[in-house]
């Protein structure tokens, strides 16, 4: 269910940038006055003014309450990282039986001396 939602999320998100690119601007409508067939328009003699504005204001609200549904989905798949940290030991080696063997940065220096640094040259 989680894969459907997604998928029409991303197809609500998807038609809202096409409608939001399709409307005009606030300075379109000095174009009519000079010519601008504003009686040859495909949703009528008023403009697409009011058609686009809903359906971008119906496809915003669709894209709010998929986001609200996936993070709530995912919310209740993840629990609580206080609670999953006390319940399961963290082990960074050694089998699951024995104790984690402590960490010596000693270890990471090696038999290196002065002469084997590189030299800037």
């Amino acid at each position: 269910m989680t894969t459907m939602l997604i998928v029409f999320h991303v197809v609500v998100a998807l038609l809202l940038v096409g409608v939001v690119l399709i409307q005009r601007g606030q300075g379109a409508d000095m174009g009519v006055s000079f010519g601008g067939g504003g009686a040859q328009t495909l949703f009528g003699s008023r403009g697409s003014g009011s058609f686009l504005g809903k359906l971008t204001g119906g496809l915003a609200a669709t894209f709010m309450m998929t986001s609200l549904t996936l993070a709530f989905f995912s919310q209740q798949d993840s629990g609580s990282v206080v609670e999953r940290s006390m319940t399961q030991p963290i082990q960074t080696e050694g089998a699951p039986g024995e104790p984690a063997a402590e960490f010596d940065p000693n270890t990471l220096k090696g038999d290196m001396g002065e002469d084997d640094l590189p030299t800037a040259e």
